[in-house]
């Protein structure tokens, strides 16, 4: 707790240099923050700063805490009425993922870029830094049947590698039109055609909508032994390329199978 007689100065002083520590880290790196630089942007001594916070890595961890506690709560707002076990939650989650990375780029940076010398586990991360709404969402479409069994934990680390990849993407540069007619200096895009996603001004998260259909494909239940039958045999083929080795090459057949040479 801050040493200041007055709490509602002491947090607002506190809300101040959480913000200066974040644009500096933001800005200018792990290596540039110091009590120091923090002081100067907020005009206090860097002495004054330990008033409100005990050093450099308590400050950053109070960053970067900060910053999964907002990225949270968009996460649960976002799905603030949507029904749970459908698609469309998973939909929601994804869209006030992408959303949270553009609107709040500084802390996005910090939550995943600044990192202590011993590396967080993810339970000590508010939320468990997202995972837990989203494993959550995973679990219970499975439950009604909207996506096939799995395990939950690994189909919710497979979406947020794929949104966390895009959001990365989409700050680093812009993937959302590859036209070459002009249209992202304001003019008409004439070659939209080519491509059902070049369009100016396409927002990641409009983007993540349009990837739907893929993740829906991919996640869908199977129905049918054959799918079964074809991921055993896919086993077998994998066990026994591995097995054959450097031991001469494969003559394929005609029906897929395939014999050693002599």
């Amino acid at each position: 707790m801050p040493k200041v007689a007055d709490p509602q100065r002491a947090a607002e002083t506190e809300a101040a240099i959480l913000d200066a520590a974040r644009d500096v880290l933001a800005e200018e790196g792990l290596e540039a923050l110091s009590m120091r630089a923090v002081g100067a942007r907020v005009g206090l001594s860097a002495t004054a700063l330990y008033n409100y916070v005990e050093n450099k890595q308590a400050l950053v961890d109070r960053v970067v805490a900060r910053g999964f506690r907002r990225f949270e709560s968009d996460m649960w707002r976002a799905v603030d009425g949507v029904p749970s076990g459908g698609f469309e939650r998973l939909q929601a989650l994804g869209s006030a993922y992408l959303r949270f990375a553009r609107e709040n780029e500084q802390y996005f940076k910090i939550m995943f870029t600044i990192q202590p010398e011993d590396r967080r586990e993810i339970d000590e991360l508010p939320g468990e830094g997202g995972r837990l709404i989203l494993r959550e969402a995973v679990g219970d479409a499975i439950a009604a049947g909207e996506i096939r069994a799995a395990d939950p934990d690994l189909v919710a680390l497979y979406l947020w590698s794929s949104l966390h990849g895009l959001a990365t993407l989409s700050l680093a540069c812009d993937v959302t039109c590859e036209c070459s007619c002009g249209c992202k200096d304001g003019g008409e895009c004439t070659c939209a055609g080519n491509h059902e996603w070049g369009t100016a001004g396409l927002t990641a998260e409009k983007l993540f909508e349009l990837f739907g259909e893929y993740l829906r494909e991919g996640l869908r239940p199977r129905d049918g032994q054959w799918h079964a039958d074809v991921s055993k045999e896919a086993g077998r083929t994998a066990a026994g390329s591995s097995r054959a080795g450097s031991n001469g090459p494969r003559e394929v057949s005609p029906n897929g199978g395939g014999k050693r040479d002599a």
